[in-house]
């Protein structure tokens, strides 16, 4: 027996038991052995079927009518309960599972006699035995209809894949499939023959495989290759139709369908999953440190990144790269180390189990986060991964493939096997040129670029709520308005703010118009600019588009005026003045480019399906709109000086003639109306791709010219002159006669159809010309598919200067987003000083820009840190509880990121020193999958913080050692501060340890501040003092944290608040008691020792 049998058998034999009992319950529920369906119910298929409640809920079957009693519907519920358990319960017998497969492995003749039992019980068609698996696979005595079969081999093929078959004008899914579809969608299950069965309408196939891939499935696509009415008119009527396997999506390789316009899915900034790869080379030294080799790809925009670092034991360089990209699927060697294994499962979700992840039988128990894929182990040898790539290359050809093995050959042996082992996962999907685009990989961290680490990310909420929320009382209470109908203030979130990244960072920057402007920006604000010369450019740009977007307020502001005064002559001039600068001046142009840009589709990923060959004819006509749009909206004749950004996105080097004569050809040879109805046979109006097409429609003309003809000598026969052809059921050319004159009709005519009146037939020279027609049309179609891809073959030829074309679209899409917020209230353009050694912030009267785009009387402050020679490089923060602290720090934090970008700071005034990294220690939360307390995060993220600070860094930290002992967590607070004073960078240390100020009074580059309140002692009624936040900085240390007033802010009750003061009041007391006595001895023991001398 073969092992996948086995462990088939297995599988049956350990849920028999289970099923039988449900079964049980089942009958003693209902009653007398009765079922639990409530009724009887047709399936899609042959069949009777019964609704299925996946997670147990109503257990209510499709036939059962909506007045039945109460008493009836319950019990139905409760054998719905009893029957079906949710697919997450077989995900806690993983283990139990791949045990008893490999017990099967051991024995194979009891598990043959387990697998001969379990075909002796077949799956009952009344009702769906949900504690049970139901993989799809063949079992012994079982007949199958066609169909099933069809199902069957596929399964062999492709065990891992959940499959939806396309039967007519839906797509099913069977067994297991069935069941997960059913979860996952929310659609009925039912039982049909031999399986589980589920559907959906074949228009919204798309709409499922995405939620079925972003809950962590493969989902394969099984295809009709036929038509019914090509079926029926050839040699094959009689047999099921042919399917085939015809494309398998995952959460990362998912290319989703170009929209309408500029709105499209995805929308550029987090609609688009990377694929990953990871592989450790050797380790490096004795501390456990080892090199690591990153790539990943993004399919769906055609970016690829590649990387080479050491990392330590903890693998913080790793996670900072992972919070970069956040994956969507890993595509991992056999073996990694642990430490690997754990830093890769806090980002995927789950544990990684390399046994159970490869294990296809399993793959339908079922778990979130992101997939694990396992490579091949022979790709793991460098020459065999080149060998690999070099095959990729040489089949390629051309400069993508020279291209291709010169990157393989710059990263290494780890490296290359990362590259190799991607390149094989993507060929299972039809996707490995994504890699040979010519493009070269970049890198994921330059020098030119501010490092954030993974800590800083998530805690300042650059662009996500999130995690910033966890540990910002604020932040907390802007997420809940910023809920989708909720309201602040009768306000609701601007627009531009909404969404996934609604109270971010990004949320309050991104004012872009296209889908892949707002990934330009996206990647801006990932990745900040150190190097000045860039800097000044970009701001420079963003000073410039500013005055284009005043300019157009003001045109606005002119023509209104002129409507209103009715000024004929006025408007006449003022038109005309217009129609001028419209010729000729680049500020104009830049505003119609800025107008245009809402209106192309997503380019960028549209560029990408064309390359891959995926791209369908109504998608393709919208890119190619787009484009020519683009091309008008571009003046040939534009000419930038300055800035020189500008210059060079839209400079004739990047839109060449050559290029727009290219884009005008390409839509002159389609044709609008085939394209937007999707008929590639009619798709090409002119050029030579119609001309591959041409001979074949001639030849179908000529056949229904003959065919036409051919009714004289029907009438002929028939002695009608009146007869004509009939179409009936899709059936052409039938001749038509009544039932009483069908015996006077040729012996040698076919007959095709009749009924009581009425008798169809078909002339022999009829049914000679209709197959000859059907033959044409299958070359015609085959014909139409090959002009087809060779038009989309022709435009991937010119990939990459589109690519470029559209990248210069996004730079200037990003620079008027940059634009738009400069000329917001209360912001200013950042001085910057390029030749500082180290880094330095003086703000004046700043704010927080995401919590201020919410609050508009946000508290602004002022801050000064290694401003001037000799000034105070780390400041230690105190203050109330929610006075904040937090936020300030931030503020800090993202003035810096933003003037980095290039955009204008929300401040009076603000003149930085260039910051190289940003790293934070924010926060309080534990991490389950790494087995990492909250101290053991808090050390974690400290310990790599003190590892990479220079002195022209920003480090924030915010109550540091709160997750241990007071004495602890105050020694290694004043431990890490002591350090961070030393190595000199920009420190914001926020506490509630009151002596850590008193341990640093005399150091000089150490500012004492907190956040001023006002206090009112408690009266007699009141259990706490009453404070009065006042959010704004002052200079010297706070005597207070005033946590019993937030306690009582809180709602704690007054009783316990009273017991609590008087706790705190008692304790204060002993403390200075102590600390008194302790001084004491210290005298006396230094007195002694003074009269020793």
């Amino acid at each position: 027996m073969s092992s996948v049998k086995r462990k088939q058998a297995s599988l049956s034999s350990f849920f028999k038991p289970a099923r039988e009992e449900a079964a049980k319950k089942s009958r003693i529920q209902q009653g007398g052995g009765k079922k639990g369906s409530g009724g009887s119910g047709k399936s899609d298929g042959d069949g009777p079927a019964a609704r299925v409640d996946p997670g147990g809920g109503q257990g209510q079957s499709a036939g059962q009518s909506a007045g039945q009693s109460s008493a009836g519907q319950s019990a139905g519920q409760s054998a719905g309960r009893t029957l079906v358990r949710s697919v997450s319960d077989a995900a806690t017998l993983m283990e139990r599972l791949r045990v008893r497969a490999k017990a099967a492995a051991a024995e194979p003749a009891e598990a043959a006699a387990a697998s001969e039992a379990e075909d002796a019980a077949p799956v009952a068609s009344g009702s769906v035995e949900g504690t049970a698996v139901q993989l799809v696979a063949r079992r012994r005595g079982v007949k199958y209809t066609p169909l099933e079969a069809q199902v069957l081999d596929e399964k062999e093929r492709h065990p891992d894949v959940l499959l939806a078959v396309e039967v007519g004008y839906k797509f099913r899914f069977f067994g297991e499939d069935a069941r997960i579809a059913s979860r996952v969608l929310g659609i009925m299950c039912t039982t049909a023959n031999n399986f589980y069965n589920a559907s959906i309408p074949a228009p919204r196939l798309m709409v499922h495989v995405r939620r079925l891939v972003a809950a962590g499935y493969k989902v394969g696509v099984m295809r009709q290759r036929e038509t019914a009415a090509l079926k029926a008119a050839g040699d094959n009527r009689g047999a099921p139709f042919a399917r085939q396997l015809d494309a398998v999506y995952t959460a990362a390789t998912l290319v989703e369908e170009v929209g309408d316009g500029g709105g499209d899915a995805g929308g550029g900034g987090g609609g688009e999953r990377w694929l990953v790869c990871v592989v450790e080379g050797a380790a490096a030294s004795a501390d456990r440190r080892v090199g690591i080799a990153m790539l990943a790809v993004q399919v769906a925009t055609g970016d690829v990144v590649s990387d080479w670092f050491e990392d330590g034991f903890l693998r913080s360089a790793l996670d900072t790269r992972l919070a970069h990209l956040q994956p969507g699927e890993l595509v991992l060697p056999p073996a990694l180390s642990a430490e690997t294994l754990r830093a890769l499962a806090a980002h995927a979700g789950h544990v990684i189990d390399g046994a159970a992840a490869r294990e296809p039988l399993l793959e339908h128990a079922g778990r979130g986060g992101v997939r694990v894929a396992f490579g091949a182990a022979a790709l793991l040898d460098a020459g065999a991964a080149r060998a690999r790539i070099g095959a990729l290359g040489g089949a390629a050809g051309g400069a993508a493939g020279a291209a291709l093995l010169a990157q393989a050959d710059a990263l290494g042996d780890a490296g290359a096997v990362a590259l190799a082992l991607v390149a094989d996962h993507l060929r299972a999907f039809g996707l490995e040129r994504v890699l040979l685009t010519g493009r070269p990989f970049a890198p994921f961290h330059a020098r030119t670029h501010m490092l954030l680490s993974a800590a800083a990310l998530q805690t300042l909420g650059v662009f996500d709520v999130d995690a910033a929320a966890a540990g910002d009382a604020a932040a907390v209470a802007l997420k809940e308005l910023l809920r989708p109908g909720a309201r602040a203030g009768g306000a609701r979130a601007p627009h531009h703010v909404r969404g996934a990244a609604a109270g971010s960072l990004f949320g309050v920057m991104d004012h872009t118009r296209s889908p892949f402007g707002r990934r330009m920006l996206r990647r801006w604000l990932a990745h900040p600019l150190v190097d000045c010369a860039r800097l000044a450019d970009r701001a420079a740009a963003v000073e410039c588009l500013r005055g284009v977007l005043d300019d157009g307020d003001d045109n606005d502001n002119n023509n209104n005026n002129n409507n209103n005064n009715n000024n004929n002559t006025n408007n006449t001039n003022n038109n005309t003045n217009n129609n001028n600068n419209n010729n000729g001046e680049p500020r104009r142009a830049l505003a119609a480019i800025h107008g245009r840009l809402g209106q192309l589709v997503d380019l960028e990923r549209g560029l990408c399906r064309i390359h891959y060959g995926q791209a369908t004819p109504p998608e393709l006509l919208r890119i190619l709109r787009s484009l020519g749009t683009a091309c008008a909206a571009v003046p040939p004749g534009l000419e930038i000086a300055e800035p020189r950004l500008l210059a060079d996105a839209l400079g004739p080097e990047t839109w060449t003639a050559a290029l727009r004569d290219a884009v005008g050809q390409w839509r002159a040879q389609l044709d609008p109306r085939s394209a937007k109805a999707g008929r590639k046979e009619t798709l090409f109006a002119s050029g030579p791709h119609c001309a591959q097409t041409q001979a074949h429609h001639d030849r179908l003309a000529a056949i229904e010219a003959e065919l036409q003809a051919h009714i004289g000598a029907v009438r002929q026969a028939l002695g009608d002159g009146a007869l004509e052809f009939k179409t009936i059921s899709g059936i052409d050319y039938l001749v038509d006669v009544r039932a009483a004159r069908a015996r006077d009709v040729p012996a040698d005519w076919a007959r095709v159809s009749a009924t009581k009146t009425n008798v169809r037939f078909h002339t022999p020279f009829v049914a000679e010309r209709l197959a000859e027609r059907e033959r044409c049309r299958e070359a015609l179609q085959a014909a139409a598919r090959d002009a087809y891809r060779d038009f989309l073959r022709e435009i991937a030829a010119h990939y990459a200067a589109l690519r470029q074309m559209v990248a210069a679209l996004a730079t200037v899409d990003a620079l008027f987003s940059l634009a738009t917020l400069a000329r917001q209230p209360g912001y200013c353009r950042a001085e910057l000083a390029a030749a500082a050694p180290e880094a330095s912030v003086e703000l004046v009267d700043a704010v927080n820009p995401v919590l201020a785009a919410r609050a508009p009387g946000y508290v602004a402050n002022t801050v000064r840190l290694g401003h001037a020679p000799g000034a105070a490089r780390a400041m230690v923060l105190t203050g109330p509880n929610a006075g904040g602290k937090s936020s300030l720090a931030r503020t800090v934090a993202l003035v810096s990121i933003m003037a980095q970008c290039g955009s204008y700071v929300p401040a009076r005034s603000a003149r930085l020193g260039i910051v190289d990294a940003i790293v934070t220690r924010m926060g309080a939360s534990d991490n389950m999958l790494r087995g990492e307390s909250t101290f053991m995060v808090e050390m974690r993220e400290t310990a790599e913080m003190l590892r990479h600070v220079t002195p022209r860094s920003l480090a924030i930290l915010d109550e540091l050692g709160r997750g241990t002992s007071t004495h602890d967590g105050a020694a290694i607070a004043c431990a890490v501060l002591d350090h961070l004073v030393r190595a000199r960078p920009l420190t914001l240390f926020v506490t509630h340890y009151a002596h850590l100020v008193d341990a640093f009074a005399a150091a000089p580059l150490v500012r004492s501040c907190h956040m001023a309140f006002l206090e009112r002692p408690p009266q007699p009624d009141d259990p706490v003092a009453e404070v009065t936040f006042l959010y704004r900085l002052a200079d010297g240390a706070s005597a207070d944290s005033f946590g019993l007033n937030v306690a009582r802010i809180a709602g704690l009750p007054d009783s316990l608040l009273r017991c609590a003061r008087a706790r705190a009041a008692w304790m204060r007391t002993e403390l200075d008691a102590r600390l008194a006595a302790a001084a004491a001895r210290r005298l006396q023991q230094a007195v002694r020792q003074a009269a020793a001398k």
